[in-house]
């Protein structure tokens, strides 16, 4: 079943928006790009103090990834995965 949502515009009786809903509806656009933008620019600015914020909450996981930086998870991945390759190759002799 096609539950998605009938738009005014695609119905027989729609006659076109009032200026009011098209000054509405580009305020409300304009207010989702800007709160959009101050949250793009405070992720940036919490990447370039060096550290991974939120990445998985309040949890323990979460807080351990926190207190990292890229750098910092890029050599533990780098460390885990070439002693990771090195068990499964002496397993395959």
């Amino acid at each position: 079943m096609n539950k998605q949502k009938q738009l005014p515009h695609h119905t027989q009786e729609f006659h076109g928006y009032t200026m009011d809903e098209l000054r509405y509806q580009r305020a409300y656009a304009a207010a989702r790009v800007e709160i959009n933008r101050q949250r793009l620019e405070e992720r940036l600015h919490n990447i370039s103090k060096g550290g991974v914020k939120n990445v998985g909450g309040t949890n323990l996981f979460g807080k351990i990834l926190g207190a990292f930086s890229y750098l910092d998870l890029g050599v533990m991945a780098w460390k885990i995965g070439s002693q990771t390759f090195k068990v499964i190759r002496r397993l395959k002799r």
